[in-house]
């Protein structure tokens, strides 16, 4: 009995090890074809007219660093095999829920909603292009004061963001 567990210990050992090193699977998913070596995001411009007046580059650097975190792509700053373009089409707060005091509404929670139009461009594979919009929100307390939302939460929404984008683009999701 002992002889037969030790023997399904040593195979199991065995099988990991062969599989590990395959690298037919990946935990993040990414696909990247070997010929692709460098990408390119350009400044997402904030078409909102909305927001600080840091978002172009809160929105754009956080992009930039997702990518370079999980790819080893270049990063070039024009004509990149991928290119990741766009704007930011929405930075809105509205009320998420509504309570009532006396005879007035009042939200409890705000909504903090922040939305890009991407365009995507595989210059290797045009199947992958895509020109899509992504939102994504976030309520806070209705005693936070929204127009002093810390650059860290804005940050946050941008990065949830960038997770959606490179998951649709490189990911296959």
């Amino acid at each position: 009995m002992i002889l037969k567990s030790k023997f399904y210990l040593v195979m199991s050992c065995l099988l990991l090890l062969l599989t590990s090193g395959c690298g037919v699977y990946s935990f993040t998913g990414v696909n990247i074809s070997p010929d692709i070596r460098t990408i390119s995001i350009q400044n997402f411009e904030n078409a909102s007219g909305e927001g600080p007046a840091n978002l172009t580059q809160v929105v754009t650097n956080t992009f930039k660093e997702y990518y370079q975190r999980n790819t080893n792509l270049n990063m070039l700053q024009r004509e990149g095999d991928l290119q990741v373009e766009g704007e930011i089409v929405s930075f809105s707060i509205t009320p998420a829920a509504v309570q009532r005091e006396g005879d007035f509404d009042r939200a409890s929670l705000n909504r903090l909603t922040l939305g890009v139009k991407v365009r995507f461009t595989n210059t290797k594979n045009s199947e992958d292009d895509f020109d899509q919009t992504f939102s994504i929100s976030q309520d806070f307390a209705q005693d936070v004061d929204i127009n002093q939302i810390p650059t860290t939460a804005i940050t946050q929404l941008a990065e949830r963001l960038a997770i959606d984008v490179f998951n649709k683009s490189l990911a296959n999701w």
